[in-house]
């Protein structure tokens, strides 16, 4: 029997944890081609989430018990207000680090850091507005937008706004957490799909831990270009090695 995991909130009202069970994940489904591993597969359900009004030392409390770095702010409906991470309340430790103020002149991270310190509870402390992806994105489009704008961890939202889960980088590297054999069943359904152009008795194709060799014969050089491009973006490519060939170059 799989274990239960569990989880917690911090209610907006009381500021108070309330744990939750939630069941272990199962194995991410696939049932279709091509693939794109939406954001509900991968994200995490129960969230750790606090209020604007809770104070700093429940906050503290919060991130050590439950070894979040990240805590939601969402308001009595469930909305993203935005979030607290760790870092946030380092900013009142950092502060008894500082010289006395008196000198004529700060850098900007230090006057940022005296504002951030002086922050008291969530709502002041939070980073605002937070950039959140839909459950139905897709993992790719979830880890662009991470990546774009340097975050770990990307808060869940429904058409509401309200949260409904939470994502991280790791848990976006399960989109490209595939079998061999998985990747090849992909790329095959991509070479021999109608308008690819494939002479399907050329058509050879290879997969070792994600890396493809392909190998085929198309009736235009642009539908060659188009399958490569096709395959690159396989979830759980890691590199294609092909030996293409035309009949007809129809790019030149």
């Amino acid at each position: 029997m799989a274990a239960t995991q569990h989880s917690a909130r911090i209610d907006a009202g009381t500021g108070t944890a309330v744990h939750e069970p939630r069941p272990a994940p199962d194995r991410i489904a696939w049932d279709g081609l091509p693939r794109h591993t939406p954001v509900s597969d991968l994200m995490t359900r129960q969230v750790v989430t606090v209020g604007p009004r809770t104070d700093y030392a429940t906050l503290v409390a919060a991130v050590r018990e439950h070894h979040h770095d990240l805590l939601p702010v969402v308001d009595a409906e469930g909305r993203v207000m935005g979030l607290v991470a760790a870092s946030d309340l380092l900013a009142k430790l950092a502060l008894t680090a500082l010289p006395p103020r008196g000198i004529r002149f700060e850098t900007r991270q230090v006057r940022a850091l005296r504002r951030k310190g002086a922050g008291v509870v969530a709502g002041e402390l939070m980073t605002a507005p937070a950039w959140t992806v839909t459950a139905g994105t897709s993992a790719a489009d979830a880890a662009r937008v991470a990546l774009r704008h340097r975050i770990h961890h990307l808060p869940v939202t429904d058409d509401q706004h309200r949260l409904v889960g939470m994502v991280c980088l790791c848990d976006l590297l399960g989109a490209v957490r595939r079998d061999d054999a998985e990747i090849h069943s992909e790329v095959l359904y991509l070479a021999v799909a109608t308008d690819s152009g494939t002479d399907r008795a050329t058509l050879r194709v290879d997969c070792d831990h994600g890396r493809i060799l392909l190998d085929a014969r198309t009736a235009r050089r642009s539908q060659a270009a188009a399958l490569l491009d096709r395959v690159r973006a396989v979830e759980g490519v890691v590199d294609v090695a092909d030996t293409l060939r035309w009949d007809i170059d129809d790019l030149l």
